[in-house]
């Protein structure tokens, strides 16, 4: 832990109370004064200089898909310098304990897939020697620090396989599977886990619902029975289908709320077809918590772009038997079927019949070719899908199919705003009273979009360049109002005995630039990642992590439970 003085800085204390001038001390990785005029005291303390510039918490992500990541990656590029210092990850059902040594090839198809996580890095970056959460989290603490704090939820996929093997994938539990369910996510959280995730919506590649949606409410009743003892909370993905939505909230609401656990679930983004029933969603949500229920839908403020992965990945993965077949196969396979008349014919049909799927097959003119390999197809660079069609003719995925066989597998295309590409509508979701400014995903989707940034973005456009947002209230949405919701008593605020947890920005060096491809993981994989947001200092423990867009190679963060950090 270390030493450090903040001066010369505007204060944003995380609580929405006004702006301040101060300097902040950290003292032993803890925030020890805040007040004007403060010296330095030498001995070792670094000072860092904020003049013109606001200091406020670091910021929390309570919906990342890191803990994979963490192992290769324990700087976690580039979340510091977006202001991250805190993150809470095993989101979706899927977490990397507790698990049986016979089930990690089956997690790690599942996180490729549902979370297009390349399994070449699995299998090259995490250790797999723990089975226990217990086990989990001493190999994490005992690999070292990272450059962020990370909470990790227990994933209920992993628990259901941890208890009842190949059985979870096909029934509800047993009231005796109950009972170990429930014994063993009370160890992990005895352990230090922070709370349980759980999904509604989630499949492997073959198409088959993960573990989590066959429980029944015996079982998550039995589940949130354990979290109500210690405060924990669950986070649960409904189905996205519009439908569905709603009444899975409700399912999941009625379990917790007479429980007295906090919830928390996504799925909200601003598209004129949803937008009123997006709103109601989050006016009950308001209710709700003007009720005293803590259920918090996130929403972010990122656009939603999405680059296909044609080797693995959820993109296609509604049209089954058509080209989500051929994104899972081999690359010989993938030639064979993209040229076979009955595969085209079968994925003519169901690009046809299947109107929800996470690419947009159904609006080519959102689906946006950003590079071609033949010189005679540079003219549909920056064109579409649509373009591609009208020009060629024929059905759009016969055309697709031709088009990917032409670039060789690996076509440069674009899904372009499928959601949240109006400023104004993701403002009025940003501001709901109902709303949790988070969800970023980041960790998950490498080579479909990146995304770390969210609180650069938030920051730049929504307070700076819109003026949706006071900077006070901005930071209060990172912050101290995801801390107040998930119990992390310790962060998310700047105050004596407090975690020093800061990031150091004047907005007018802000800036949400686009992602772009490196090939960094392990075994030379590629990931989309975001440059540096202009933040000039992020702080955890008291040391600098980044400066000015370098990560400094400090590592002082780790491995958190509810508010409380684990032994070292």
């Amino acid at each position: 832990m270390g030493s450090v003085l903040i001066q010369g800085g505007t204060v944003v204390d995380g609580t929405g109370a006004a702006a301040h001038r101060a300097d902040v001390r950290v003292r032993d990785g803890v925030i020890a004064e805040v007040g004007p005029g403060l010296s330095a005291e030498g001995g070792g303390e670094r000072t860092v200089d904020a003049a013109g510039a606001y200091v406020a918490p670091g910021f929390i992500d309570l919906h990342t898909h890191l803990d994979p990541s963490l192992f290769w990656d324990p700087l976690c590029d580039p979340m510091p310098q977006h202001g991250v210092t805190t993150v809470v990850t095993g989101n979706c059902s899927l977490s990397l304990a507790p698990l049986r040594p016979e089930h990690r090839q089956a997690i790690t198809t599942i996180f490729a897939f549902v979370e297009d996580i390349p399994r070449e890095a699995f299998e090259k970056a995490v250790p797999w020697s723990w089975s226990t959460f217990a086990e989990f989290r001493d190999c994490v603490v005992g690999r070292g620090g990272t450059a962020v704090n990370a909470a990790y939820l227990v994933g209920h996929t992993p628990l259901r396989m941890f208890v009842m093997g190949d059985e979870a994938w096909e029934r509800p539990a047993t009231a005796a599977e109950r009972e170990q369910l429930a014994g063993v996510l009370d160890g992990c959280l005895r352990a230090g886990a922070f709370g349980l995730s759980t999904s509604m919506f989630d499949e492997d590649p073959a198409g088959r619902p993960v573990p989590s949606v066959l429980a029944d409410d015996a079982e998550h009743a039995a589940l949130i029975d354990v979290l109500a003892r210690y405060d924990a909370p669950l986070e649960f993905i409904p189905r996205q289908q519009l439908r569905y939505m709603a009444g899975d909230v409700d399912r999941f609401v009625g379990l917790c709320a007479p429980r007295g656990v906090a919830s928390s679930w996504l799925g909200i983004y601003h598209n004129e077809r949803a937008e009123r029933p997006f709103h109601e969603m989050l006016d009950r949500a308001a209710a709700w918590q003007n009720e005293g229920i803590r259920v918090y839908p996130q929403v972010t403020p990122r656009t939603m772009d999405v680059r296909p992965n044609f080797f693995g990945g959820m993109s296609f993965m509604n049209l089954a038997q058509g080209w989500n077949r051929v994104i899972q196969a081999d690359e010989a396979e993938k030639r064979r079927l993209l040229a076979d008349p009955d595969w085209r014919r079968v994925a003519r049909e169901e690009w046809d019949t299947v109107t929800f799927n996470p690419f947009p097959h159904r609006v080519p003119d959102r689906v946006r070719i950003m590079a071609a390999r033949r010189p005679e197809n540079q003219w549909f660079v920056g064109r579409t899908l649509a373009d591609l069609v009208a020009a060629r003719g024929g059905h759009p995925s016969d055309v697709l199919a031709d088009w990917v066989l032409e670039e060789d597998l690996v076509p440069d295309i674009v899904g372009v705003g499928l959601s949240n590409y109006d400023p104004d509508g993701v403002a009025g979701l940003l501001r709901h009273p109902g709303a949790l400014v988070s969800n970023s995903d980041a960790g998950a989707h490498l080579t479909m979009f990146c995304a770390a940034g969210d609180t650069t973005l938030l920051l730049a456009r929504h307070v700076r360049d819109r003026g949706d947002f006071t900077v006070e209230e901005a930071v209060h949405a990172l912050t101290g109002r995801q801390a107040d919701a998930f119990n992390l008593s310790h962060r998310g605020r700047i105050a004596p005995g407090l975690a020093g947890d800061l990031t150091v920005f004047a907005l007018e060096d802000l800036a949400w630039e686009p992602d772009s491809f490196v090939a960094d993981l392990p075994g030379g994989g590629r990931r989309l990642r975001r440059p540096p947001g202009g933040f000039r200092h992020t702080i955890v423990a008291g040391v600098v992590t980044q400066t000015e867009g370098t990560l400094t190679g400090a590592q002082p963060g780790g491995f958190i439970g509810r508010g409380e950090a684990a032994p070292a």
